[in-house]
């Protein structure tokens, strides 16, 4: 009887630590495409697509919010095309635009660098190690990695296998991929098999397979001991574990974009990107 006790309680704590609810805190509109967000200095810092994904038409811009939402600039930095996947290390912000990565200086909102990747077509997410490497998705076409290390960008990883890759996040050893699955309409972006979530190992560059395919997915976070993974197409975020199960635990809009958990504020962020909004989640 105790040794059932005891397995009953396991069972409940492991249940009870992946039931966390999601309430709004607050939404804002009036962006244009938002794609990304991250967090510094009390602000939120969003990327706005502002046209077409690939089409490089110098609208792209990112806006700075405050802490509850507020627009405070639309416009806070300039000059890029269809900026996505952002990324912060230091006093630096690194965004990925279409072929290019540009370096914002975080104080004043001016480009100070870019790195022109070569070959790629449509440079994504953008995951930070703490030694201060970047790695950047070619989703579309690419099914590539690029790696930014010592001042240099360069083809890092490429292989049929990333499946299109999207969403990344460094765990342990492991970069891991959330994929968007092999588009088989290039108008919406479509796939007959949509997207699975990989690991792709640091050292060796061996690519595992962790789920089966699922959706189309986009952003990718740690979510406890698991990831959170959102669905651009359908529109839900998803929960997968360390042994591939899958769970929804929120059904949102279409266009649900690379979101974002402040785990030390117990928010999400998830960028809307069809309905141009940033909608802000306490997680409870």
């Amino acid at each position: 009887m105790k040794k059932n006790m005891m397995i009953l309680l396991a069972v409940f704590s492991l249940v009870t630590a992946h039931a966390q609810e999601l309430e709004k805190l607050w939404e804002v509109s009036g962006l244009e495409a938002p794609e990304s967000v991250v967090f510094y200095n009390g602000n939120y810092l969003v990327s706005n697509v502002a046209g077409q994904p690939a089409e490089k038409n110098g609208k792209g811009y990112i806006s700075l919010l405050d802490e509850n939402g507020k627009i405070l600039t639309q416009k806070w930095a300039t000059g890029f095309n269809a900026p996505k996947g952002l990324g912060i290390h230091g006093t630096d912000l690194y965004v990925a635009d279409i072929d290019t990565v540009a370096v914002v200086d975080l104080d004043t909102g001016k480009i100070k660098k870019t790195y022109h990747a070569e070959g790629a077509t449509f440079l994504n997410d953008v995951e930070i190690a703490v030694d201060g490497t970047v790695y950047i998705t070619d989703t579309f076409g690419g099914n590539a990695i690029y790696r930014i290390q010592e001042q240099t960008i360069s083809l890092w990883l490429k292989d049929e296998r990333l499946n299109y890759p999207n969403g990344l996040k460094i765990k342990g050893k492991e970069i891991w991929v959330s994929t968007w699955g092999v588009v088989t309409n290039p108008e919406t972006f479509e796939t007959d098999v949509p997207g699975v979530l990989l690991a792709v190992d640091l050292s060796s560059k061996t690519i595992k397979t962790i789920t089966g395919p699922k959706g189309n997915f986009d952003g990718l976070v740690l979510w406890g001991d698991a990831f959170l993974v959102s669905d651009w197409i359908a529109g839900g975020l998803l929960t997968i574990d360390k042994n591939g199960n899958i769970k929804e635990i929120k059904d949102l809009n279409a266009g649900s974009a690379d979101i974002n958990f402040l785990k030390e504020k117990g928010v999400l962020l998830v960028p809307q990107m069809l309905d141009g909004s940033l909608v802000a989640y306490k997680v409870k």
